[in-house]
């Protein structure tokens, strides 16, 4: 019997401060077609408000070996609110 090897993969981005609260999460819906992106990763950040930049690390795990993901990126603040942007379909391949 052969076991599934899942990845881990991190994707990173930085972005204009946002703004608002303190506490945002950096946002990926991905999925293996470019137009049914219905997957989604978040990971928290505190951001820090002196900086005019942000920085989000959003951990994708149990993903398929040798597959291609489709993704994009955004951001929003604890409470749900999008900060009103997000990136274009980008794509990856795992090993």
């Amino acid at each position: 019997m052969e076991l599934s090897k899942s990845h881990l993969t991190i994707i990173r981005w930085t972005t204009n401060n946002p703004g608002g609260s303190d506490v945002h999460y950096g946002v990926v819906h991905y999925g293996t077609h470019p137009k049914e992106l219905n997957q989604m990763a978040k990971n928290p950040i505190r951001l820090n408000q002196s900086h005019p930049e942000s920085t989000f690390r959003v951990h994708m795990r149990g993903l398929e070996p040798r597959t291609t993901y489709y993704y994009t990126v955004t951001s929003m603040e604890s409470n749900g609110k999008s900060d009103g942007v997000k990136s274009k379909v980008r794509q990856f391949t795992t090993p």
